[in-house]
């Protein structure tokens, strides 16, 4: 199990870091385990890899700009870290249900 400050560091890390390729070697270094120790960890202490805790934040950060903001999808995805706008897509559905357009127009009614 993770103590509260290296998880606390390894998800403050994850979320600022979030929109970019992260590592798992970086997070690990920082809470002073190897990769296979904090991997474990980290899903033992959260309920997820540490892949799907950033693509979780990802995610949140592309909620907060489709309901904000009419940015094309596109540049949501771009801006979220997303390969594309089909990636962006595809991950979205598979974390939320629902397509990222669909869930945009469900907040606005």
């Amino acid at each position: 199990m993770l103590a509260p400050w290296q998880l606390k560091r390894a998800t403050e890390f994850i979320e600022a870091n979030c929109l970019r390729n992260i590592r798992l070697q970086e997070v690990a270094a920082l809470t002073g385990l190897s990769q296979s120790h904090f991997s474990h960890s980290f899903k033992a202490a959260t309920g997820m890899a540490p892949h799907e805790w950033q693509m979780n934040a990802r995610l949140s950060r592309a909620k907060a700009l489709l309901s904000s903001s009419d940015q094309p999808l596109t540049e949501i995805a771009a801006e979220t870290g997303f390969a594309d706008q089909a990636h962006f897509s595809r991950v979205f559905r598979k974390h939320v249900g629902i397509a990222p357009s669909r869930w945009k127009k469900s907040q606005l009614a």
